[in-house]
């Protein structure tokens, strides 16, 4: 696959746009622009924190690359309706790829409207108040209540479930690849996703790519996990400062309490991490400068795969019932909260640029966003160090981590963040590079 970055001298098969906040409002008139001047082709893409290529890296911008493999049989396909995993299913049910690879893109976290986030925070308050005084079990039922409505409004996508949908479809033959889009700074109205030259908005696009010797690869900077669940969990205490470990009450995606607390309260102490009132919040997510990047972790455990998923914990809501993106319902009562990477450097964050196999081939990778938080200025190292790696002819993005399935054959490693079995998955600290 060859890409084009400035004059097109060949008739594209496929268009990756990718940009950032900076233009929020005005996609829709950029791709109109784009599909006037390229006509119709499968077009992916989303908004993103930043954008790497031979030329430069950059964090306030938007890219086009143009693409051409005459071998592959390449489509697109999106929508946008109620229910984030309807949607997905929905979806899933057009997908054909036999070899290759299909590439999701979707929201980790859609922020709405105005009107609608003050309707989510309303029902945040509601289920917060039911679950207050009534017993674990009714608590349970309030949490269901409040994931099935924040499914509804297709605020939070789940990764691993939609993952799994996916791989279910193809039969578990090909990776399947979930850029899991949210900004740093939160902004009201976004992420947004772009589907053959359209602003979907909060909805879901697969491209797939039917090609055989596609090759993804997969990484994240935790340890390996160990055969037992007791075994990974010590392997992670020792990456990671723990600094409390708790008993948790959950349904679905919403955590209810950790040791009878609700989850700020029980971690304030630790953290610093304070409640925000709504109007804050709203106001904040109004001017696009909310802070979504949090130090601070809640490990949370898998039972059947023994694997360690890690998702950030933050005041990002005016209740007390704290709703996330993946499904736990199935995992351990038993969760540590975990600060600071230990031993990690800024080149883990890109590990999976160093498992090539054809230097010839077109890379498409993306980084984990994160890497800008725990390491600053340093990160713009990252446009020597991969032009070293991949030569010239690649493309990346900056979100936040992704998440993947990988059939057995194609696993480097044990990897410690395995969600499900062979789908990978963390808030923070994934990597993965696709060679075409």
């Amino acid at each position: 696959m060859e890409q084009s970055r400035s004059s097109v001298d060949f008739k594209p098969d496929m268009s990756l746009f990718y940009a950032t906040l900076k233009y929020n409002g005005r996609y829709q008139e950029m791709l109109d622009i784009f599909h006037d001047e390229y006509g119709d082709m499968p077009q992916i893409g989303a908004s993103v924190d930043g954008m790497i290529f031979p030329d430069d890296m950059r964090t306030d911008g938007a890219a086009l690359v143009l693409c051409k493999d005459e071998g592959a049989r390449i489509s697109v396909d999106g929508i946008n309706e109620k229910g984030s995993l309807k949607s997905a299913q929905k979806l899933a049910e057009k997908i054909r790829c036999d070899n290759g690879v299909v590439v999701l893109h979707f929201p980790l976290v859609h922020v709405p409207g105005p009107l609608q986030s003050a309707q989510f925070y309303a029902r945040g308050f509601y289920y917060s108040r039911k679950c207050k005084n009534a017993g674990d079990q009714d608590q349970k039922e309030y949490a269901e209540k409040f994931s099935n409505y924040c499914d509804r409004e297709n605020i939070f996508y789940l990764p691993p479930t939609i993952l799994n949908i996916f791989a279910r479809k193809t039969k578990f033959k090909v990776p399947i690849i979930g850029i899991n889009v949210m900004h740093t700074q939160v902004r009201l109205n976004s992420p947004s996703i772009f589907c053959n030259f359209k602003d979907i908005g909060g909805g879901i696009a697969a491209l797939t790519i039917e090609k055989i010797g596609v090759n993804a690869i997969f990484d994240d900077i935790f340890p390996e996990k160990g055969h037992t669940l007791d075994e990974t969990k010590n392997n992670l205490r020792k990456e990671f400062t723990v600094l409390k470990e708790f008993k948790a009450n959950f349904n679905k995606n919403v955590l209810i309490s950790l040791d009878g607390m609700p989850p700020i309260e029980a971690v304030k102490n630790l953290t610093a991490l304070l409640q925000k009132n709504k109007e804050d919040l709203l106001d904040h997510m109004g001017k696009g400068d909310f802070q979504a990047l949090t130090p601070y972790m809640l490990m949370l455990s898998t039972k059947k795969p023994n694997g360690i998923v890690p998702i950030g914990i933050g005041p990002y809501y005016p209740f007390d019932l704290y709703p996330f993106f993946v499904d736990i319902s199935d995992y351990s009562e038993d969760v540590f909260l975990g600060y600071e990477f230990k031993n990690f450097k800024s080149h883990d964050f890109i590990s999976s640029l160093k498992n090539l196999k054809n230097d010839k081939s077109f890379k498409f990778f993306c980084i984990d966003v994160g890497s800008i938080a725990a390491f600053g200025k340093h990160i713009f190292s990252y446009k020597d160090e991969i032009r070293n790696l991949l030569n010239d002819n690649y493309f990346g993005v900056l979100t936040v981590a992704t998440s993947i399935y990988l059939p057995e054959e194609m696993k480097q490693r044990d990897y410690s963040s395995e969600a499900e079995q062979n789908i990978f998955f963390s808030s923070s600290g994934n990597n993965v590079c696709l060679e075409l």
